[in-house]
């Protein structure tokens, strides 16, 4: 489970980046998107981990 946290985190902080990088400023919608694709990778890592 820890493996799904960190990898979470880490999509979370790539994705916030990305967008950071392409607008040049912080907006709800962005961050609310970046969670949601954090939260959804490290539900998917999770799955991966009790499945195998």
């Amino acid at each position: 489970m820890g493996e799904a946290i960190i990898f979470g985190a880490a999509v979370f902080a790539g994705w916030i980046i990305l967008d950071y990088s392409k607008e040049k400023k912080w907006r709800k919608v962005n961050i609310l998107e970046s969670f949601s694709a954090g939260a959804a990778g490290a539900v998917g890592w999770l799955l991966l981990e009790l499945v195998f």
